[in-house]
């Protein structure tokens, strides 16, 4: 029989030090946040910029409601301050709204700047939950909080799309039939006027999201030759930074597409089709960089000298391209409502640049494109959010219903006896 040595005490016992929580040294919980967001930037799948990004746009909402509002840190928070910011966000007090002098809103830093533009719709109020409720889930299995405040609220829906979140195609020509009647007898006016019929035509012929076409530069435009066909088409590069999920992708450009952008690039006095590795932005506007400079270093002091250097302003925000798209929707909006037609009015006052995509989206399924085709040109994942858009769930029932017991089913035109 054997026994265990006696302990030998005249061998120190090392402590263990072991961390408060599993983040590392933090000193505040926006350090926390941020020590979570690299975490989820690492993330092979679900890491993308714009995932990133976006998340840490939700938490500078956060931050600034608890720095100017609740005066509480999130990781003292309970049920209540829960409650509370999200009955905050649901009505938003007009003092709450990031400052606008009609060109440009307050940015960061700047009297008058807050991260919100307007109240946030549900949708976007549910993307804040589930952003803030994954973060107090981080915290608590790293042992940062105790509980997790949101335990009983949850993560909030998931966003669906909707489908009928479309603009029909003769809606859309109208849009583009009252830009073509506006006012258009300054150089300003005829930049807008080129800008905006490239957007519209983009967003309707290419089915880009918003960010996509934000953070494209024109260089994203780029020739293709087929080595079969020996023909060259154009594409667009819709790169991992910019593509939700990092769901990179090159897709082709219609005629109409690239006339648009033909006759848009011409009037800011760019040439004709974008040259290799060009790294302008997509969206510019007519107004010039007054502090722009030569390749010398020269300022250029006068408006005529900043257009002819092309020292154009870019336009990098969501929010701009949503005004873009609005004030062209509400134009037509207006002539809808002066002929008497308050339906189809309405439909286009609610729309957005994002209705251009399903409405892409649905047209191309319409006309026969290939389910997969058209899901690898969105960019979708799964092809089952493709699917939404058709109707083939249900056909798929009636055929099988109809094979199996013919005549069971009810036709339009026919009347059950």
């Amino acid at each position: 029989m054997t026994t265990n040595p006696p302990a030998d005490s005249s061998v120190p016992t090392l402590p263990v030090h072991r961390p408060a929580h599993g983040l590392g040294p933090v000193k505040s919980d926006w350090e926390a946040a941020e020590v979570w967001l690299q975490a989820i930037a690492s993330r092979p799948k679900k890491g993308s910029p714009q995932t990133v990004a976006t998340y840490r746009y939700h938490i500078a909402k956060l931050r600034w409601y608890c720095e100017n509002v609740s005066h509480n840190v999130p990781s003292q928070w309970t049920m209540p301050d829960v409650t509370d910011f999200f009955a905050f966000l649901s009505n938003l007090p007009d003092w709450a709204i990031c400052e606008h002098d009609g060109i440009r809103y307050a940015n960061q830093g700047e009297e008058g700047y807050t991260p919100f533009r307007c109240t946030p719709s549900a949708s976007s109020r549910s993307d804040i939950q589930r952003c803030i409720h994954a973060m107090f889930r981080a915290w608590r299995e790293v042992g940062y909080i105790a509980m997790n405040p949101m335990g009983f609220h949850g993560a909030g829906t998931q966003r669906r799309v909707n489908v009928n979140r479309s603009v029909t195609l003769d809606l859309y020509d109208l849009v583009l039939e009252t830009m073509e009647a506006d006012e258009k007898t300054t150089f300003e006016q005829r930049q807008r006027h080129v800008r905006d019929r490239f957007v519209l035509i983009g967003l309707r012929e290419l089915g880009l999201r918003t960010t996509e076409f934000i953070k494209a530069s024109m260089g994203a435009f780029q020739p293709l030759s087929d080595p079969k066909t020996g023909h060259t088409y154009w594409i667009m590069h819709v790169t991992q930074e910019s593509a939700k999920g990092s769901v990179e992708r090159k897709i082709p450009v219609t005629k109409q597409a690239l006339a648009a952008l033909t006759a848009y690039r011409k009037a800011f006095g760019l040439s004709s089709l974008p040259l290799p590795g060009e790294n302008t932005p997509l969206l510019l506007s007519p107004r010039t960089r007054k502090s722009a400079t030569t390749a010398r270093g020269i300022p250029l002091s006068s408006l005529t000298a900043r257009r002819d250097f092309r020292a154009w302003r870019s336009l990098t925000s969501r929010h701009s391209l949503y005004a873009i798209v609005k004030d062209r929707l509400a134009q037509a909006a207006d002539f809808l409502e002066s002929i008497g037609e308050p339906e189809r009015c309405a439909q286009l006052r609610e729309a957005s640049p994002h209705w251009l995509r399903h409405t892409f989206a649905k047209s191309a399924l319409m006309t026969g494109q290939d389910l997969r085709t058209v899901a690898a040109w969105l960019g979708h994942r799964d092809i089952a959010t493709t699917m939404i858009y058709t109707e083939q769930q249900a056909l798929d029932l009636i055929r099988a219903t109809e094979q199996a017991s013919p005549g069971v089913l009810a036709r339009e035109g026919q009347v059950a006896p």
